[in-house]
C-alpha cells in the first residue's frame, strides 16, 4: 500500500544521482576497496570481487553510513533477500533469498536461509543480530552454500562477525534519540591486559516505544452486537528493551597460535506482536472448489459478520483484547582458534548458545477472542564445533577440508484460546544431530582459469516427542496423545565451479551445485498423521557471472544469472480445524523452477560521491505438483499443476533493487560533512500460499537520509538521520487467523533521529 507522498523510482535515483553535481572534480583519486569475504574457508582469504559467486557484504563503514540498526535495515540493501522479521512473533527473523524462505513461525520448519554469528549456525534465530553495533562485517550468499557451510541452507546464508579485540587501548560510545521516544547508548572499550592478551566488551542497550497504538479504536455495528465496542487495556506495540552484553578475549598463545573467546549475554523484553485485523468480505479464489480452506466455514465467523467490527483506518492503530508480551533471553559462547603450521592453517570454532523465549499474543488483531497464543513457552539449546585445514603451500592448488557437528534439543509448549471458550494447548520436544564432512579444492590450470570442487556428506537424525494440540494441559504439565517419531538422513552435495580472469581486472564464472534440506517435523500437528516428517528437500542451482572493475578501480561491477531447480520442495499450509482454529500440515509440494538475475554496482564518481546500487529479479514457478492439493477438491491431479503454476510464490518480489548516493566535502579547520541519500524498492508480493489478494503486499519504496559531521579529529561524529521518510505504508507478514480471519503484521513508519558517537 503506497501512501500519497511515496517517491517513485526514478525520483529517487535523480536525488542521490543530483548529489554528483556538487562536485567540480572530474578525476577521482579514491578507489572501490576490496573487502575480504567471511564464508570462503580458505587460508589466504578472497575479496568479493574475486569470488565466483553472488555474494554482497558490507564492512564496519558501510554499516554505519547506513545507520543500520538490525538484519532488516540491512536486506533493504541486497536485491532479492527479504530479511523481515517473522510478524507474527516478535524479534524473531524469517528470511527470504531468491524465494527460498519459511513463511511462517512454526520451530520445527527449519530456515531456508540460514544465519551464521562468529562462525557459529544458529538453530534458533530468536535475536540474531539484534543490532549492528560493534560488529566488523556483514555478508549475505545468494544461493545453496551447503558445501562450506553446512545443513539446511537451500536459499542462501547470512553471515556476521563480531569486531575483534585490537592491539591498542581504545573506546567508542554513541548515544542516539529518537521519535517514538526511542533511546538507545552503546559504548565499547578494549586493550591489551597482558603482551599476548587483549579483551574488549561492547554493551548495547535500546529502548523504544511500540509504532502501533491500541486506542480501542474501530467500531462495532450494535444492531450485530448490541454490546458494542469492548473497552480493554490500551497501550502500544512493539516496543523495545533490548539489552546486549558482548564480552571478548583474544590470546596471541604465540605467533603462530591465536584464539579468541567470545560471549553474548542478550535480554529483550517487549509487548507482543502487532496484528491488524484485515477489513473484508471474503472471496473465494478463482480455481480452488473448497471455500471453507480460503475462507473459513462459509465465514461465518468473521469478526465484521459476528460482532460488525471494523477496524480502525490509520495503519498504526490497533485494538487487541489481550496486551501480551515477548520475554527472549540468549546467552551464547564462542571459541575461535587458528594455529599457523606453515603449509596450511588449522581452524577449530566451537559454539554453544541457549535461548528462552516466553510470549502471549493476539494473533486475531480483534477486541475479541477470535485466537490468542496464550503464555507460550520456548527453550533451545545448542552446540557445535568444526574443525578444519586449509592448505599454504602452494600458489596453484589450495583446498580446505573439515568435519563439523551440531546438535541442538529445544521444547515448545503453545497455548491457544480460540474463539471465546476452546483453550487447547500442545507440547513438544525435538533433537536433532548433524555430523559433516567438507572439502573444496581450486586449481589453477593456467593463470587465467581456475577449477574449483568440493562436496560435503551430511548425516542427520532427528526426533520429536509431541503431546497433540488439545490433549495436553494448559500448564504443559502433561498430554493424553502423546506420539514419538524419528527419522535420519545422509547427502552428498558436490559443487563445481570455472573462473577465467580477463587481465587483472575482470572475471567470468559459472558453477554448479547441489543443496540439501533435511526432512522437517510438525511441532503444532492437530493429528498424529500431521507430525512428520517430510521427505527431504533438495536443489540443483546452476549460476554465471561476471565481475570487472572499471576506470582505473574507481569503479566495480557485479552481474549474475542462476537458475535452480527444486526437488520436494517443503512446503505448509494452515487449513481449517473445528477444535483448535487452524491444523498446520507440512508436505513436499512437488518440483518448482527459480531463475533470475542480480547485479551490484559500486562507483565513485568523484573524489567526493560514491554511487552503491543493487538490482534483482526473481522468476519462480511450480512445474509439478506431487502432494499439493492446490484447488482443494480432495485429489491431487493434473488441474492442480495447472492451477499451481499460475500463483506467485510467497514473500517474493520479481522486482527489488536499493540506490544510495553518498556526498563528502570538507569544512574548515579540517573537519568534513557526509550526506547520504538511500532509495530501495520492493515489487508487489503474495504473503500467502493460495495467492489471496488480500493477503498481498503492494509495491512500495523506502527513502533514506543522513547527513554526518565529522570533527578534525575524527573522534566526535554528529548525524541527523530519518528512514522511511515518505512514511511509506507497508507490512512484514500477512495471514488468515485460524481460518477464520486475516490479519497483517509489521512494518516501520517514518522515524528520525540525531546520534552522537565520540571514538579514542
Amino acid at each position: 500500500m503506497k501512501s500519497p507522498s511515496s517517491i517513485n523510482p526514478l525520483q529517487a535515483f535523480l536525488l542521490s544521482a543530483s548529489l554528483a553535481a556538487l562536485s567540480t572534480q572530474v578525476a577521482a583519486q579514491r578507489l572501490i576497496e576490496e573487502v575480504i569475504v567471511i564464508s570462503n574457508k580458505q587460508a589466504d582469504g578472497i575479496s568479493t570481487q574475486d569470488l565466483p559467486a553472488s555474494v554482497v557484504t558490507f564492512n564496519e563503514a558501510a554499516l554505519k553510513q547506513a545507520f543500520t540498526v538490525d538484519l532488516v535495515d540491512i536486506g533493504k540493501m541486497v536485491s532479492n533477500a527479504e530479511l523481515n522479521n517473522v510478524g507474527t512473533y516478535a524479534s524473531y527473523p524469517n528470511f527470504f533469498i531468491r524465494g527460498m524462505g519459511v513463511n511462517g513461525s512454526t520451530r520445527t520448519n527449519d530456515p531456508k536461509v540460514g544465519v551464521f554469528m562468529d562462525g557459529i549456525y544458529l538453530g534458533y534465530n530468536a535475536g540474531a543480530l539484534a543490532s549492528t553495533f560493534d560488529v566488523e562485517a556483514v555478508e549475505v550468499l545468494r544461493g545453496p552454500q551447503g558445501t562450506l557451510l553446512g545443513r539446511n541452507v537451500t536459499g542462501g546464508a547470512v553471515l556476521v562477525k563480531s569486531k575483534r579485540p585490537g592491539d591498542e587501548f581504545g573506546f567508542r560510545i554513541e548515544a542516539d534519540v529518537g521519535n517514538y521516544s526511542a533511546t538507545e547508548v552503546n559504548a565499547s572499550i578494549e586493550g591489551p591486559l597482558s603482551d599476548r592478551i587483549f579483551g574488549k566488551v561492547a554493551v548495547i542497550k535500546m529502548d523504544r516505544d511500540g509504532y502501533f497504538e491500541d486506542n480501542n479504536g474501530g467500531t462495532v455495528d450494535t444492531s450485530i452486537y448490541p454490546a458494542g465496542m469492548p473497552d480493554t487495556d490500551t497501550g502500544d506495540k512493539v516496543g523495545m528493551d533490548l539489552t546486549i552484553i558482548r564480552p571478548m578475549v583474544r590470546f596471541e598463545l604465540s605467533d603462530n597460535f591465536e584464539a579468541t573467546l567470545i560471549a553474548e549475554f542478550l535480554e529483550n523484553n517487549t509487548g507482543s506482536a502487532n496484528s491488524q485485523n484485515v477489513a473484508h468480505n471474503c472471496r473465494p479464489i478463482p480455481g480452488v472448489d473448497n471455500r471453507d480452506i480460503v475462507c473459513g466455514q462459509g465465514s461465518q465467523f468473521l469478526a465484521q459478520t459476528t460482532w460488525g467490527y471494523t477496524p480502525p483506518d490509520d495503519k498504526y492503530e490497533i485494538n487487541h483484547d489481550l496486551i501480551g508480551y515477548t520475554d527472549l533471553e540468549t546467552s551464547s559462547f564462542v571459541l575461535d582458534a587458528t594455529w599457523d603450521l606453515g603449509h596450511g592453517i588449522v581452524t577449530t570454532i566451537a559454539g554453544y548458545r541457549e535461548v528462552e523465549y516466553n510470549s502471549s499474543t493476539d494473533f486475531d488483531g480483534t477486541p475479541f477472542t477470535i485466537f490468542h497464543f496464550n503464555d507460550n513457552k520456548e527453550e533451545q539449546e545448542q552446540t557445535s564445533i568444526e574443525v578444519r585445514y586449509s592448505s599454504t603451500f602452494s600458489d596453484r592448488f589450495n583446498f580446505v577440508v573439515g568435519v563439523n557437528s551440531f546438535d541442538q534439543d529445544y521444547s515448545i509448549g503453545e497455548r491457544r484460546n480460540f474463539f471465546i471458550a476452546l483453550n487447547s494447548a500442545t507440547y513438544s520436544e525435538t533433537e536433532h544431530e548433524t555430523f559433516g564432512i567438507f572439502g573444496e579444492a581450486n586449481i589453477s590450470l593456467t593463470d587465467a582459469l581456475d577449477i574449483t570442487v568440493g562436496g560435503r556428506w551430511t548425516k542427520e537424525e532427528k526426533s520429536i516427542d509431541i503431546g497433540i494440540l488439545g490433549s495436553c494441559e494448559l500448564d504443559f504439565s502433561s498430554c493424553t496423545n502423546n506420539t514419538s517419531n524419528d527419522k535420519d538422513w545422509s547427502d552428498f552435495s558436490p559443487k563445481v565451479a570455472a573462473t577465467y580472469r580477463f587481465g587483472d581486472d575482470a572475471m567470468a564464472y559459472a558453477s554448479w551445485t547441489r543443496g540439501f534440506a533435511s526432512g522437517v517435523f510438525n511441532a503444532r500437528a492437530a493429528t498424529l498423521d500431521a507430525v512428520g516428517p517430510t521427505d527431504p528437500e533438495s536443489v540443483d542451482s546452476f549460476e554465471l557471472g561476471i565481475k570487472t572493475s572499471f576506470l582505473d578501480g574507481r569503479g566495480f561491477l557485479s552481474l549474475a544469472y542462476f537458475m535452480a531447480d527444486y526437488e520436494d520442495l517443503i512446503m505448509f499450509v494452515n487449513n481449517p480445524c473445528d477444535d483448535c482454529g487452524a491444523s498446520l500440515i507440512n508436505f513436499n509440494a512437488g518440483e518448482a523452477e527459480i531463475s533470475g538475475f542480480e547485479a551490484e554496482v559500486q562507483f565513485q564518481a568523484t573524489d567526493n560521491f560514491r554511487l552503491d546500487a543493487s538490482i534483482g529479479t526473481v522468476d519462480p514457478e511450480f512445474t509439478s505438483i506431487k502432494y499439493f492439493d492446490a484447488n482443494a477438491d480432495g485429489v491431487v491431479d493434473d488441474k492442480d499443476n495447472q492451477l499451481a503454476r499460475t500463483w506467485d510464490f510467497q514473500k517474493v518480489a520479481e522486482l527489488s533493487y536499493s540506490v544510495a548516493g553518498m556526498y563528502d566535502f570538507e569544512l574548515a579547520g579540517g573537519a568534513s560533512m557526509l550526506a547520504r541519500v538511500a532509495y530501495s524498492w520492493r515489487d508487489d508480493y503474495m504473503t500467502d500460499l493460495y495467492n489471496k489478494p488480500w493477503l498481498q503486499q503492494e509495491s512500495f519504496g523506502l527513502l533514506d537520509a543522513s547527513l554526518t559531521y565529522t570533527s578534525p579529529s575524527e573522534k566526535v561524529r554528529v548525524s541527523v538521520y530519518g528512514k522511511n521518510l515518505s512514511d511509506e505504508e507497508y507490512f512484514d507478514y500477512a495471514a488468515d487467523v485460524g481460518a477464520l480471519d486475516s490479519a497483517r503484521w509489521g512494518g516501520a513508519p517514518r522515524t528520525y533521529g540525531v546520534r552522537v558517537s565520540y571514538q579514542y
